[in-house]
């Protein structure tokens, strides 16, 4: 038997209140691995993250959340006698954590084999593995029947030159990156996630606080496809999943969160798909499902509501179903920079559609990015006016981040504005870079006066006792409602309001 270990790593971060939701893609793996080789292999997870138990370690200027003791590590490894271990480094922002894992793995058992998988590790494979030593392979992509391809190797199965998507090291210590593998054509090949691999009470209360507006407790995360079929300038994904929209079964997903209500008592489900609305009839499926069901379960999507996917009688009976809350990633209010980000936002209809999403009850907001390379200041100008000009309930003020892998980090790399690839515990809330017309400075002080501007916007908005009928009232039908309005303006003063009080102080 193979005895392999999967670690979770733990995070450094600037601010304490970060939140991280279940490690899908390592559950993903561990169910996989054993589907295939049932007996012949023995799976563990190690989630440093959350066996760190949520609590802050003060580090220099930084926080450590999860266990970062070697000491710890080794402890917990030598019970599990790993001949494998993987690592999971997703996160460009948390890579450095990643690679710290792993030497002090490799420290602790300098003959197992190391593994590095993700989408830092997939975009930065074969620097990776020039430039750290602790490293033996790297999974580039989907995942799964890679890995189960490497463990064959290690099983003296298969040649390791046979292994399309991995990256490692020849006899002489040249590397060597073998062609991709083509991603999954059914998804339904892979079972559903097996949770007891992590430690669900922990993600339970790091769910509700990492995705702080959810309306109902417990809450779990699914993802029901795989990949998106646009080419928006900011995204990485498509590095590993391609510009390609992979559906799950919509009854395997239905299984999945039936077993999530059953079995740990989920009450939300927040959805985590790149795409969830391509494919319209598929909504209206799942819709359908959970408005015959009358199950106690809300749901919300994470990447947010494409506006040229959905109309009014879709958000209808979507809020039947149990869809409570709406953020539209509509990222720029300028039409020069909308073309610039490839991204498909029709303005005039958008403010259209968030109308009817509040008078059909949603609670509103979306996401308006500044800090594109040859972004004006006047373009920035044009995009806050736009938030300030729609009914959203809030609007979240974010900067483009140059993330390794997406066409906006080529251009930043083009243009000589990234000094450092790596930025650690980087994130969409703080400037890290400085654009070919302005200072990161600068897009840091627009962001905060902005955030701090539109608290008073909506104070004075709400003044008006027609928007409190149109635009407040809709949402605040039962006691359920009123409770989860109350809960929000509390959320929002701790998170955002409070914050911004004492930095004016």
């Amino acid at each position: 038997m193979m005895n392999i270990v999967l670690i979770h790593p733990y995070i450094t971060v600037r601010e304490k209140n970060i939140y991280l939701s279940e490690p899908l893609g390592i559950v993903c793996l561990a169910s996989y691995l054993i589907h295939v080789f049932k007996e012949k292999v023995k799976i563990d997870v190690l989630d440093l993250y959350a066996l760190g138990s949520g609590i802050p370690i003060a580090q220099d200027d930084f926080y450590v959340l999860g266990k970062n003791d070697e000491t710890f590590m080794r402890e917990e490894l030598e019970k599990l006698s790993p001949d494998l271990i993987g690592i999971t480094c997703n996160f460009t922002a948390y890579a450095l954590d990643a690679l710290e894992v792993a030497n002090k793995v490799k420290n602790i058992f300098p003959r197992v084999p190391i593994v590095l998988g993700g989408a830092h590790a997939t975009i930065e494979a074969e620097k990776i593995m020039k430039d750290a030593r602790s490293v033996d392979y790297v999974v580039r992509g989907e995942g799964e029947i890679i890995l189960t391809n490497l463990i064959k190797f290690l099983m003296g199965e298969v040649l390791i030159n046979d292994i399309q998507g991995l990256t490692f090291r020849d006899s002489k210590g040249v590397v060597v990156s073998n062609p991709d593998r083509e991603l999954i054509k059914d998804l339904d090949i892979l079972p559903i996630p097996d949770r007891s691999f992590i430690d669900m009470e922990f993600y339970k209360e790091s769910n509700k606080k990492c995705v702080w507006y959810v309306r109902k407790e417990p809450v779990a995360t699914i993802m029901t496809s795989r990949g998106c079929p646009y080419n928006c300038i900011f995204c990485s994904t498509k590095v590993v999943w391609g510009k390609i929209w992979r559906p799950r079964g919509i009854e395997k997903v239905f299984e999945e969160i039936e077993m999530l209500v059953s079995k740990y008592g989920i009450r939300e489900i927040v959805i985590n798909d790149d795409q969830f609305f391509t494919k319209r009839d598929r909504i209206d499926k799942f819709c359908e499902y959970f408005i015959k069901r009358k199950l106690d379960l809300t749901f919300a999507v994470d990447a947010g509501v494409s506006i040229w996917l959905v109309d009014k009688a879709l958000l209808k009976k979507m809020r039947e179903a149990g869809f409570y809350s709406i953020r539209f990633p509509i990222e720029t209010g300028n039409e020069t920079t909308l073309k610039f980000i490839r991204k498909p936002v029709d303005l005039h209809k958008s403010k259209i559609l968030i109308k009817e999403a509040n008078q059909l009850g949603f609670w509103t907001s979306a996401n308006f990015i500044i800090g594109f390379p040859y972004e004006t200041k006047q373009q920035i100008e044009e995009t806050i006016c736009y938030a300030f000009s729609t009914k959203l309930d809030y609007a979240s003020f974010l900067v483009a981040k140059p993330q390794a892998g997406s066409d906006l980090y080529e251009i930043f790399k083009k243009e000589g504005l990234l000094d450092r690839a790596i930025v650690r515990a980087s994130h969409f809330y703080r400037s890290d870079y400085d654009t070919a017309t302005m200072k990161s400075e600068e897009l840091n002080f627009i962001l905060e006066k902005v955030s701090r501007k539109w608290f008073i916007h909506k104070m004075k908005f709400f003044l008006n006792p027609v928007n409190i009928l149109k635009y407040l009232l809709p949402k605040l039908k039962s006691r359920d409602d009123w409770r989860y309005f109350l809960k929000i303006f509390r959320v929002l003063f701790e998170h955002k309001v409070k914050p911004l009080l004492i930095k004016v102080q």
